[in-house]
């Protein structure tokens, strides 16, 4: 089996920014499939998942309390009021890894505390809430 490319590009992209204490979890790779991939890492109580899909890079987030419930993060840029939802819904293409990863390495702290302890779930429904939000604006605009 073909080592997973993806691994050490996210693990040298976290440790750019500035996160320490970063583990690997797991990893899988499909090299015969367009190379797509994943790798999820543990760093704090915050779980960092990312995708390659076609060769298009994402980050996907999970508190480790509920490390099976993985966010996209433009609905945690939304919930977090990092964005709006008009501002993601105008996207042409992924975001940049590394933009990503320096807004979550600046927010870290905040994010950190949102997705821990009792707080965990209220930040979960709001992700949660947030992701209908954009995906009812995303229907709204086709139907126009």
């Amino acid at each position: 089996m073909a080592a997973n490319p993806l691994v050490q590009d996210a693990m040298d992209r976290v440790k750019a920014v500035g996160f320490k204490n970063v583990e690997l979890i797991r990893d899988r790779y499909d090299a015969q499939h367009f190379g797509n991939a994943e790798a999820i890492f543990r760093v704090g109580r915050v779980l960092l998942r990312f995708r390659r899909d076609r060769g298009q890079g994402f980050v996907d987030l999970a508190s480790t309390a509920s490390p099976e419930r993985f966010h996209q993060f433009d609905d945690v840029d939304i919930a977090m009021g990092w964005k709006s939802v008009e501002q993601v819904l105008t996207k042409r293409e992924p975001e940049d890894l590394t933009s990503v990863l320096k807004r979550l390495f600046q927010n870290f702290q905040h994010l950190e505390d949102a997705f821990s302890g009792e707080q965990e779930r209220f930040t979960r429904a709001r992700v949660e809430k947030a992701a209908k939000e954009r995906g009812d604006a995303f229907v709204a605009r086709l139907r126009r």
